[in-house]
């Protein structure tokens, strides 16, 4: 029997050999291990139309085990050094907190532009860029080991020959640009066609140098003799700054002629289209890149791709108001907005039923109420989860977080030791307004307070509403300076009146501030120290701030 055991021990520590030998002759990849860190710095903000495309892309590449973040530059609202310079202190300091990135991907030129400039904060770090505009810059860094990506290389030659022959009498195209990087770049893009359409006399619209009202007059003005060719307005003259829907619905709406275009931004708006470029697919593209180098290919090794995937796209509402058909255009465009006929829709059904008969018809009209029904109950189902998910997290009047997710998020970061500022505020004499002018006046108050606190929510600032006027804020830094600049903005947006029974009132706050772990080791002590620096100002006069000390809690 002790026999028969040893030898059972035997064959199993064999077999498990056998596995361990087969399991480690498999090639071990970034998706397989969880392995690798990605960080990705926009040019532009979320909102712009592009960027979730870009990263939707990245992300299908890259898959769930590779670890993503975002910086986003803005640089389409505020396009100034002074910009670039606090998003390089703000990196800079972000990059030293946290563990260094396997690879940085860059989008678009004010991206690709800044990490050249300022390429020492990322070290040896390989940089894969996507949707870069200016074509020789990209090529330049070709010779650089540890840099590569694809080149946005915005081709308008076949948009223009398609514009062309569905106005053949055309002499003029007048392209419609702006002062941008992006913008600058795209209007040298489209000059270099000037010598391929020589029937064409070439001219541009710059947006940044016109006032809206002149920008709509020049567009009002043109007629079939034009081919309107819209690239990029995100400002004008005027100081205005414009999102891609907001510029193509204000200008396709007043033109007389159709706006052709050679890129996704405005597609869905009032463009007609064109051949433009899949900024879904470009960032699908980089994010193999960065695979490759995660898995252990050399970045040098990759050579810059200078082809854009590239599609053509026509919106079908906007060829109906200009009466294009659709045999004008290429037989593999992708139409938008298209309103099927009958016939697309129920064609094959027809065609079975005529067949099979009347029975068939019966069968196929069950099937179509069941699975009308069924959606009906899955919307449903979703719909109630939606309410429940936010109900769970979100203050039912104000739609701050509400005290529980505070509580998680606090304790979170106590148990990975990070420093933080808790800053706790109330509504000085919120009572009064209760009381003199009934509860649905005072809960006017407390959404507006907490839409103008909400306001100030970023990556360091998070605020959450804990009961009636009372609400706090976590600060994600220990500096004392950062956190006092927070309460100072907070202190600031009851310098603006509220409006209260039909007049306008101006309130105050009380402000007590805490720092962990200098005044508190645990959520309690922690609140309590918060609470009592509070309850310091609010004895003193109110309308303040304070920080907490140790004295306090003699007085109190």
């Amino acid at each position: 029997m002790k026999n028969h055991k040893v030898e059972k021990g035997c064959i199993l520590a064999v077999i498990l050999f056998v596995l361990l030998c087969i399991g480690g002759s498999f090639p071990v990849n970034a998706k397989e291990t969880g392995r690798g860190r990605v960080l990705f710095i926009s040019s532009y903000s979320y909102a712009w139309e592009t960027i979730p495309q870009q990263i939707e892309g990245i992300k299908k590449s890259l898959g769930d085990d590779v670890t993503i973040d975002y910086k986003f530059m803005d640089t389409k609202n505020v396009d100034t050094a002074e910009n670039v310079h606090l998003f390089y202190k703000s990196l800079s300091y972000y990059l030293s907190q946290v563990p260094a990135y396997d690879v940085v991907i860059v989008g678009d030129d004010a991206a690709y532009n800044f990490v050249l400039v300022y390429r020492k904060i990322f070290g040896n770090t390989p940089i894969v860029f996507e949707g870069v505009n200016n074509v020789s810059k990209a090529l330049a860094m070709d010779y650089n080991p540890n840099v590569t990506g694809i080149i946005e290389n915005q081709t308008y030659g076949n948009t223009i020959a398609l514009a062309k022959k569905i106005y053949p009498e055309a002499a003029h195209i007048v392209a419609i640009v702006d002062n941008t990087v992006t913008g600058l770049s795209a209007r040298k893009e489209f000059y270099s066609y000037k010598d391929e359409f020589p029937d064409l006399e070439f001219s541009d619209i710059n947006a940044s140098e016109f006032s809206q009202k002149d920008l709509i007059k020049s567009v009002e003005s043109f007629d079939e003799s034009t081919i309107l060719l819209y690239i990029l307005c995100s400002n004008d003259k005027d100081g205005n700054v414009y999102a891609s829907a907001e510029s193509v619905q204000m200008l396709s709406s007043r033109a007389h002629i159709p706006m052709f275009s050679g890129i996704s931004i405005g597609m869905g708006k009032g463009l007609l289209g064109g051949e433009i470029v899949s900024h879904e697919e470009m960032g699908e593209i980089a994010g193999e890149m960065a695979l490759k180098i995660l898995n252990g290919e050399p970045c040098e090794n990759m050579d810059v791709i200078t082809d854009s995937p590239m599609t053509y796209c026509f919106d079908e509402t906007v060829m109906k108001r200009f009466g294009i058909s659709r045999s004008m255009l290429p037989d593999d465009a992708k139409i938008i907005n298209h309103e099927e006929t009958f016939m697309e829709q129920y064609g094959k059904v027809i065609r079975i039923t005529s067949v099979i008969g009347g029975i068939m018809v019966l069968f196929i009209i069950w099937l179509v109420r069941d699975n009308m029904h069924k959606r009906k109950v899955n919307d449903t189902i979703s719909s109630l989860n939606k309410k429940l998910n936010f109900m769970a997290r979100y203050d039912a009047l104000t739609s701050l977080l509400n005290r529980r997710v505070f509580m998680e998020d606090l304790q979170y970061r106590i148990r990975e030791k990070e420093p933080f500022g808790l800053i706790m505020f109330d509504m000085d004499n919120f009572k009064r307004v209760n009381d003199v002018y009934g509860h649905n006046e005072g809960d006017a108050v407390l959404k507006e307070m907490a839409a103008r606190a909400g306001a100030l929510v970023d990556d360091v600032f998070e605020v959450y509403r804990l009961a009636g006027d009372e609400f706090v804020a976590i600060v994600q830094s220990g500096q004392k300076e950062v956190i006092d600049s927070y309460a100072m903005k907070i202190l600031d947006t009851f310098k603006i009146p509220y409006r209260i029974a039909g007049g306008e009132q101006y309130l105050a706050s009380s402000i007590g501030i805490a720092v962990y772990p200098k005044d508190g080791k645990n959520s309690t002590e922690v609140i309590a120290a918060a609470d009592h620096a509070m309850y310091k100002v609010k004895k003193n006069g109110k309308n303040s701030r304070a920080f907490y000390d140790a004295d306090m809690e003699e007085q109190s």
